[in-house]
């Protein structure tokens, strides 16, 4: 049986595709990933406009503990937004706080 998915699934998928292939960055697993409705954006060139979606995520906490089990650093997870062609479907780019990473994984 084939299970068709609405566009937004479809954008959630394809980022949980990318996040696991390229291995540049992660995502919270317990808050999950949050798609918005299509929406008509000025992208980053501040000259095109062009409909997307925009799935909301936040990067895992990075904890790390001494030997008797307490904390010694805390690096709290940032908040990001990974731009996707409505049309295509197709990851534009994410915004972080610290600037973009490209599809292909650079910054």
């Amino acid at each position: 049986m084939f299970i068709t998915m609405n566009p937004k699934e479809q954008v959630i998928e394809n980022l949980k595709i990318w996040i696991e292939k390229t291995n540049i960055i992660s995502h919270d697993k317990d808050i999950g990933l949050d798609c918005d409705d299509k929406e008509l954006a000025i992208l980053r060139d501040r000259k095109t406009q062009k409909e997307v979606y925009v799935v909301s995520f936040k990067t895992e906490d990075k904890i790390e503990y001494d030997k008797s089990g307490e904390i010694i650093s805390l690096f709290e997870g940032m908040y990001c937004f990974a731009y996707f062609d409505a049309e295509t479907l197709e990851l534009l780019y994410i915004l972080k706080k610290a600037g973009y990473i490209e599809v292909d994984g650079s910054y």
